[in-house]
């Protein structure tokens, strides 16, 4: 059976203002480690690097761009993400979100929780 991540997406128009949307990534099961038995996998993406992160509870960040196309996969605790166009998304334990707001407004973001915001980002692209 097939299946996919529900994934958070945050772009922005023309405009610069930054827009939540959202997309599947879908999951197909396959042979992916013969001999193991198949499993659900995604397609595979091109990615440039990767980056652990852990941002302190209680902490409140600036508006500000994602720095490079990325995609974050949270492990623990909690994102309170507010795009520019004043739309808010919780990225939790769980939550996939893609970021491609690179150029225009940004977004702000805060650990509402009292635990560490912990997660893996994978850059997509850097722009060079």
């Amino acid at each position: 059976m097939d299946s996919a991540y529900d994934v958070i997406h945050l772009t922005e128009d023309a405009a610069g203002e930054s827009h939540f949307g959202a997309f599947a990534l879908p999951l197909h099961e396959t042979e992916f480690a013969p001999p193991a038995r198949p499993f659900q996998v995604s397609p595979i993406m091109p990615a440039k690097a990767y980056v652990a992160i852990r941002i302190p509870a209680g902490w409140a960040g600036e508006l500000h761009r994602s720095p490079y196309r990325q995609i974050l996969f949270c492990m623990s605790g909690a994102l309170k993400v507010t795009a520019s166009d004043g739309e808010v998304r919780l990225i939790q334990a769980g939550s996939v979100w893609q970021m491609e707001d690179v150029s225009g407004q940004g977004h702000w973001s805060e650990v509402p929780t009292e635990v560490p915001f912990d997660a893996v980002i994978i850059v997509l692209d850097t722009g060079t």
